[in-house]
């Protein structure tokens, strides 16, 4: 994805507030405790999760951990709230330095490297407060995973999901 592309879609999602047809939406696809945790995550982040959902929907998906998948791939963001300046750096940086990036945010979570930190390490938060939730061990390895590289030609299922996951949450 082009930098103006990637660029647009964050002021998109930032400058969005769910909606209650979203809110009703993610209840239908998500248990009251992982709802709960959809409910922390900023409201840019549920209306990402709503439009990743929404995407997967479009294309007739239906297991009920991707779509879940969708909703929550980010909520481990919520236990580090990112500014705006933050994520428009996380955007500008991924597009000049992407393995710098990764380096950034492998350091502590203060300074000038905090927004990388969270960029990196929000798959892991999020993978454990649904495991504290209760989220069945598919959904737990959707979220862990979401941001790996994989062959297009998995032959796992967890695989395949994941692609399908990364290739809605690329679109949105």
């Amino acid at each position: 994805m082009g930098f103006a592309y990637r660029a647009s879609q964050t002021f998109r999602v930032l400058l969005a507030k769910p909606g209650s047809e979203d809110l009703v939406l993610a209840k239908q696809h998500l248990p009251p405790p992982l709802e709960q945790l959809f409910l922390q995550m900023s409201a840019a982040d549920q209306v990402h999760g709503v439009s990743v959902l929404r995407s997967l929907l479009a294309r007739g998906e239906g297991d009920p951990d991707l779509l879940a998948a969708a909703l929550l791939h980010d909520v481990g963001k919520s236990q580090a709230r990112l500014q705006l300046w933050e994520r428009i750096l996380i955007v500008l940086a991924s597009w000049l330095f992407p393995s710098r990036v990764r380096r950034w945010g492998e350091n502590e979570h203060t300074g000038w490297q905090r927004p990388f930190v969270i960029a990196v390490r929000h798959p892991f938060w999020g993978a454990e407060m649904i495991r504290q939730a209760g989220g069945s061990q598919e959904l737990i390895a959707l979220v862990l995973r979401h941001q790996e590289n994989l062959p297009a030609d998995s032959a796992r299922e967890i695989d395949r999901l994941l692609i399908r996951l990364q290739e809605a949450d690329g679109l949105n």
